[in-house]
C-alpha cells in the first residue's frame, strides 16, 4: 500500500487530483513546449539549435492499441546522482509522458540503466538498485501508469536517448485491481534532448 500511496501522490503532483485530470486535459496553457524549454536553458545559440532539433519518436502499445498516434513530442531530461526524469510533452500540449528512474548512489554506474516496478516494493534496494515509474496521459482520452514491469535506458548521449519498457499498466484508480491491468510495451527514441545535469558529470552519464 505504501508503494501505491507514493504512486498516487506522484500522479497528483504531475497531473493534478483525480477530479482535476479531466479539467487539466481540456485546459489550454497557451505555452508551447519550445517556449517552456527556453525558460530552462536560456538563449545561447547552441541551445536554440538543440531546441530546434529536439524530437521524440514514440511507439507505445497498451492492450493492443497504439497510443499517441500522430503526436509530436519534445523532451527535457533532469539528471541527478540518484534520479533521471524524462519529461516528454507533445508539441500541442495535449499529451504527456513522464518516465522516472530512481536508484541508489551508484545508479549511474550501471550501464544500461535498468529500472523495475514491482507490486509492494518502492525501495531501490529491493528492486535491483533502481526503480522505474511511468505516467502516460492524453487529454480527453486516457491517463495510465505502470504497475508492474521493467524499463531500460538502452543508450544515452547528447544526441540520442533510447528507452524501452514493458509490463502491466492501467488507470491509477486500478492500483489494487490487478485483474484490470493490461499489457503495455513501448520504445521511445529521443533526439537532441534538453538535458539538465544536477551535480552530475556527463562523462559518468553518457554511454
Amino acid at each position: 500500500m505504501k508503494n501505491y500511496s507514493i504512486l498516487i501522490l506522484s500522479i497528483v503532483f504531475l497531473f493534478g487530483s483525480c477530479k482535476d485530470i479531466q479539467e487539466k486535459a481540456i485546459e489550454k496553457t497557451g505555452n508551447t513546449v519550445i517556449e517552456k524549454t527556453m525558460k530552462h536553458i536560456g538563449g545561447a545559440t547552441d541551445n536554440i539549435e538543440r531546441v530546434n532539433k529536439n524530437d521524440a519518436q514514440v511507439s507505445i502499445e497498451y492492450d493492443g492499441k497504439k497510443l499517441f498516434v500522430g503526436d509530436q513530442f519534445n523532451t527535457i531530461v533532469n539528471v541527478s546522482k540518484q534520479m533521471i526524469l524524462f519529461s516528454i510533452d507533445s508539441q500541442k500540449d495535449d499529451a504527456k509522458i513522464n518516465i522516472t528512474f530512481s536508484g541508489l548512489k551508484d545508479m549511474l554506474e550501471s550501464k544500461p540503466i535498468i529500472g523495475i516496478h514491482e507490486i509492494g516494493k518502492s525501495n531501490p534496494k529491493e528492486l535491483n538498485g533502481t526503480t522505474i515509474n511511468i505516467l502516460l496521459a492524453k487529454e480527453n482520452d486516457f491517463a495510465y501508469t505502470l504497475f508492474q514491469g521493467e524499463g531500460s535506458i538502452i543508450s544515452f548521449s547528447q544526441e540520442t536517448v533510447l528507452i524501452k519498457f514493458s509490463g502491466k499498466a492501467g488507470s491509477f484508480t486500478q492500483a489494487n485491481q490487478p485483474e484490470n491491468w493490461r499489457n503495455i510495451s513501448g520504445e521511445i527514441k529521443i533526439k537532441y534532448p534538453i538535458t539538465n545535469l544536477i551535480q552530475v558529470d556527463k562523462k559518468h552519464l553518457y554511454y
